[in-house]
């Protein structure tokens, strides 16, 4: 059964060949035997261009392997990153709440000391007019 196929094999690797010599070159050709090694040769380095377009493929797969290992990371990094901008927004929040709340005491504060500096004033001034209107009569 091996030699069966072993002879089948070479067979139509024989056939390819000269099918494939015999196909492509015009009948009436003066270098068929430049021809004829020119086809071998092409045929020969099939096997070469064969592994280099695997290697080609197991590269590109390795690459691909990494972009998805490094795109898992960034998965991984952005996930993160985004759960400290949460963090960090709500501080900003609580930040931004604790000043209006220190504005807004301020101004009350602001404003009582002013009425009662007013208030003095007016006392002043009230005590000094009455202090002048009683004089004068």
């Amino acid at each position: 059964m091996q030699f069966k196929s072993r002879y089948l094999q070479t067979g139509l690797i024989a056939a390819i060949v000269l099918s494939g010599l015999t196909a492509a070159q015009p009948s009436a050709h003066a270098g068929w035997w430049e021809d004829y090694k020119n086809g071998v040769k092409s045929f020969t380095s099939l096997p070469e261009e064969v592994n280099e377009l695997k290697q080609g493929y197991s590269n590109a797969m390795s690459q691909l392997d990494q972009a998805k290992t490094s795109m898992e990371a960034y998965r991984e990094e952005n996930a993160r990153l985004a759960e400290q901008n949460r963090l960090l927004a709500q501080t900003v929040q609580q930040l931004q709440q604790s000043e209006a709340e220190r504005a807004s005491s301020a101004r009350f504060w602001k404003t009582i000391v002013f009425s009662a500096i007013g208030l003095v004033a007016l006392w002043f001034i009230f005590t000094r007019l009455v202090r002048f209107g009683l004089r004068r009569r």
